[in-house]
């Protein structure tokens, strides 16, 4: 009996050890199932959600860039694009899918290579397959989809440009987005997301991009999107008007299609840029792609330069036109009046050094109207070497000359208004009285810009105020004012007179390429800047290499008696400012002027 008591109670301890260890265990579970179920219930359901639910940016429409008169310029075309999400599906799966695809849609090896680089790479970020798919591919694909895990068909835009080369310096391009244009914006993070590379859509970016939308997608075992349970809209860029006016932008960039050239018109009183040229040009929708290697090396080794945006960056010696500065610096230093007369036989001599007028027995003696209208060298020598540089490099950048204008588009170069300070910086060397001869005429080390040459007529003609050039017009600003300029703005009618004179009067330098119309008449003032010093005198510049010839300018303002419209035309290596470049302004002039004439007929004030 005692033993079998002693067994009873080993059992029965055991029995107890046991249970007690069950019901621990037990009870462990029911805690832990207690814990998930309801302490952590939310945050379970949130993986749980995050495993069913995807989350997908959704990319906002690119604002429309506009005219003044509300032509598009620049807008948007549907993109089909084919994506990857690596995250989605494993190595294995990723092999088969791209064989399944190679079948469907044939891709380039190196295109296959790519794709199996990055996916060894572990990338985080979907991968573009595809773009510009044609709608049966695209079907193909959606009927073969479930055979396609982690992949996906997104419609995405690209830029396009309706003026194409016309248009492509001012307007720009847009392009992938470089480590350097990060910023914590998500959008930037988006395969193939575009933004503004140059001109107006790189300037305007913040106004075109837009913000970015959400789509949650339901996603299947796979990662393959079943369907779309919400969304919050990407809002789209804003609509942005320029002051450009297109029509006008386009028959400009006709006229010189074929030259290496630059046009800029403006509104003498608003600033307002109505056009602005620079030729040839490219396409600019081909960098909204991937650009070809045959394409830039296309653009970057022709000789007239079609990358270079030559109304804000093309630096010329102004030539004549800069006589217009000696003459007004004169005027009002009293170093010469309006009757001030000078004889021309040919050259002007400063010591034993001979200085050619670039009419070869002269013109006589002419007083400051009779200069201008002809362009006599021999007299603004001498007025130059009377004021001595200072004093015309200070009316010089009064006008605008030597200074960027701000316009917004990244490029823009200053120029050069040299003084003695100027050369000592740059060449270690002192001035010299050749140097203030040359100079005087727009030769030497002057240089300016297109875009300078145009405010500089403005200001001359707007009486006498300091104008800024715009392409954009910000509410409140449609009729800016602007401070007087530094001088005595009575002589401005002296010298536009002066500029009438060059293209209707008999003797001016531009009399046959005048605008016969009286009601639309100009003035303005031929340029002709040297490329290289001139060996045989009244060699024509049409026996010259096109490298070697003149650059031909051309300032001029519309209409004479109450001048609204100013434009600067050069044409590198064009000749002469006279035969080559007045016959562009006076069209471009007369084209700006009829079509604010049918305007102003079509919407009275």
């Amino acid at each position: 009996m005692p033993k079998e008591n002693e067994k009873q109670r080993i059992l029965t301890r055991r029995a107890l050890i046991f249970g007690g260890l069950q019901v621990a265990a037990f009870s462990t579970l029911a805690g832990r199932l207690f814990y998930l179920q309801f302490m952590r219930s939310s945050e379970y359901a949130t993986l749980s959600e995050n495993n069913r639910i995807k989350l997908q940016l959704i990319a906002p429409e690119r604002g429309i860039i506009q005219d003044r008169f509300g032509v598009p310029m620049a807008i948007n075309q549907k993109n089909y694009r084919l994506f990857i999400d690596y995250s989605t599906i494993s190595q294995q799966t990723f092999r088969t899918t791209l064989e399944k695809l190679h079948t469907l849609v044939p891709l380039s090896e190196k295109k296959m290579k790519q794709l199996t680089n990055t996916r060894v790479s572990s990338a985080s970020m979907p991968e573009m397959v595809k773009e510009h798919l044609t709608w049966e591919e695209v079907s193909l694909i959606e009927l073969h989809m479930l055979e396609l895990p982690g992949m996906y068909i997104d419609v995405g835009q690209i830029r396009y440009y309706p003026f194409a080369d016309h248009a492509a310096h001012l307007l720009g391009y847009v392009g992938a987005v470089d480590e350097k244009d990060m910023t914590e914006d998500p959008l930037l993070r988006l395969p193939e997301f575009k933004i503004g590379k140059n001109g107006v859509e790189k300037m305007m970016e913040d106004r075109l991009r837009g913000k970015a939308g959400i789509r949650q997608l339901e996603v299947n075992v796979h990662g393959v999107p079943v369907r779309e349970i919400g969304k919050q809209p990407s809002v789209a860029g804003e609509t942005v008007p320029l002051t450009i006016d297109s029509e006008l932008q386009e028959y400009a960039a006709g006229l010189v299609k074929e030259e290496s050239a630059s046009i800029v018109c403006m509104e003498v009183d608003t600033g307002n840029i109505l056009c602005m040229v620079s030729m040839p040009g490219f396409d600019p929708g081909a960098f909204s792609k991937t650009i070809t290697s045959e394409y830039w090396k296309q653009l970057s080794t022709d000789k007239k330069g079609p990358l270079l945006n030559k109304p804000i960056s093309g630096q010329y010696p102004p030539g004549s036109t800069f006589k217009l500065m000696v003459g007004l610096a004169g005027l009002n230093a009293g170093t010469i009046t309006p009757s001030t007369s000078v004889y021309c036989p040919g050259h002007f001599f400063l010591g034993d050094h001979r200085f050619n007028c670039w009419k070869e027995g002269g013109h006589g003696t002419v007083n400051f109207h009779e200069a201008i209208a002809q362009s006599c060298d021999t007299f603004f020598y001498t007025a130059g070497e009377r004021m001595g540089i200072d004093n015309y490099a200070k009316m010089a950048r009064i006008f605008g000359l030597g200074q960027t204008h701000d316009i917004g588009i990244t490029g823009e170069k200053t120029g050069i208004v040299p003084d003695p300070e100027w050369k000592m910086q740059r060449y270690k060397q002192r001035w010299t009285g050749g140097d203030t001869i040359n100079c005087a005429i727009g030769q030497g080390y002057v240089l300016s810009t297109p875009l300078q040459l145009a405010v500089m007529t403005s200001r001359m003609v707007n009486g006498g105020y300091a104008v800024e050039p715009r392409l954009f017009v910000q509410p409140g600003t449609e009729k800016p004012e602007f401070v007087p300029l530094e001088m005595k703005t009575d002589l401005l009618s002296v010298a536009r007179d002066a500029m009438s004179a060059v293209c209707n009067s008999q003797n001016g330098t531009a009399y046959g390429k005048r605008i016969a119309e009286p009601r639309f008449m100009m003035g303005g003032k031929t340029g002709t800047s040297q490329v290289r010093k001139i060996l045989v005198r009244g060699q024509k510049q049409e026996t010259l290499p096109w490298e070697s010839r003149h650059h031909a300018l051309f300032i001029g303002f519309a209409p004479v008696d109450k001048p609204k419209f100013a434009v600067c035309v050069a044409i590198e290596h064009g000749g002469g400012g006279a035969s080559a470049a007045a016959p562009v302004a006076r069209d471009v002039l007369l084209k700006v002027q009829q079509i604010d004439e049918a305007k102003n007929a079509t919407n009275p004030a």
